[in-house]
């Protein structure tokens, strides 16, 4: 999922910029020989390195660096590097701020790991820490995908004199779909995640729609996506023993089948423990949808009254409310307006917009930052 966030903002610097990818991976031992792939898709030129995991950590570390270097002077032979964009801390960072001091080549950082949010608060570790502060400071710039993951980063004591927020990218295909008047007695929401339960608390949403569906029947809640925690979610809603007329899990659904389920849908909801901003929110407001949301993150920086709700998390009364609340309103909301907001702020002409600006401070072009 996190390759598809990176994905996405290059394809929308792309839209200005001579974009090159290059992505590490070490596979598992029984893999053969260091594999080398080269494509040119989508406007992007990507070049692919798979190599074979070592045993010793400090090997597994010179071979990715090793991998690195080889794959930069690869890429540079055949596109001039101006600038590295690196994409979630701190082994990329690492290697970025290597490339700086290597190839004179200066970096800016997109993060978007909730890991430094008080809520999660796993950003720890005797090298890493010391390590990540270095490299952040050293950039030229960094962009968190929220205000709140910035001032999370910052009180970490990662500073930095150009943090600008830019966020995820939704697929051009999202605000194409028709916006429906909704009519019908029954109101469709729906879920879209990776179905780890720790943090999405799914298991949550079940026991909600378990308790409502004792009071109402004009709401279905559909469940998308698959991951860790899918099948055991499938067996609560089991011996929870809630209706087909109240849920449905489809599994993982893709550019069209997933248009249909926003299409068909009165609202999203989200419910998470602790979350950064998901791009799913992102994707619904495109399709002219409002959101029902748990107030984590930063999710309340795009989810305002015109647009959906917050609600407290992790509290059970409160979600029933709310959920009742959304159920009685979800379609006094204006889906076009809806729209209109996700394509100023998550367009990829308007993101490409904003990073081909960023592109051309860090390089000294003009005084943006």
């Amino acid at each position: 999922m996190w390759g598809l966030f990176v994905k996405k903002h290059a394809e929308a610097a792309a839209l200005k910029n001579h974009i090159s990818i290059l992505y590490l991976e070490a596979v598992a031992q029984g893999a053969g020989e260091t594999e080398i792939i080269e494509e040119n898709k989508d406007g992007l030129y990507s070049l692919y390195i798979y190599y074979k995991k070592p045993h010793n950590t400090f090997l597994y570390f010179f071979k990715f660096i090793q991998c690195f270097i080889w794959g930069f002077r690869k890429i540079n032979k055949k596109h001039k590097i101006d600038l590295i964009h690196v994409h979630i801390l701190s082994r990329m960072g690492f290697l970025a701020y290597l490339g700086g001091i290597i190839f004179n080549t200066p970096y800016i950082i997109t993060e978007h790991w909730s890991r430094y949010l008080p809520s999660v608060n796993t950003f720890k570790g005797r090298i890493r820490v010391p390590l990540t502060t270095l490299i952040v400071k050293k950039a030229k710039a960094v962009l968190p995908v929220t205000q709140n993951l910035q001032k999370a980063m910052i009180a970490h004591g990662l500073k930095n004199h150009h943090y600008k927020v830019i966020p995820n990218v939704v697929d051009n295909f999202f605000y194409a779909t028709n916006i429906k008047a909704h009519k019908g007695f029954i109101k469709r929401v729906i879920h879209v995640s990776t179905f780890e339960d720790k943090s999405k608390n799914i298991s949550g949403i079940l026991k909600g729609i378990k308790e409502l569906s004792k009071t109402r029947n004009d709401f279905k809640m559909v469940l998308i996506g698959d991951g860790k925690d899918f099948n055991a979610l499938k067996n609560s809603a089991k011996e929870l023993e809630i209706d087909t007329q109240h849920l449905e899990f489809t599994g993982l659904l893709e550019k069209e089948n997933l248009i249909k389920e926003y299409s068909k849908a009165d609202f999203m909801l989200i419910n998470s423990h602790y979350e950064n901003m998901p791009v799913v929110i992102n994707e619904a407001f495109a399709c002219g949808l409002p959101v029902l949301s748990t107030d984590v993150g930063g999710i309340s920086e795009h989810l305002k009254e015109n647009r959906g709700r917050l609600m407290p998390a992790n509290n059970e009364k409160e979600f029933i409310s709310n959920f009742t609340w959304m159920l009685d309103h979800c379609r006094e909301f204006n889906p076009v307006a809806i729209r209109e907001y996700a394509q100023d702020h998550f367009s990829y002409a308007g993101v490409g917009d904003v990073l081909d600006e960023v592109y051309d401070s860090a390089l000294g072009e003009n005084k943006l930052l």
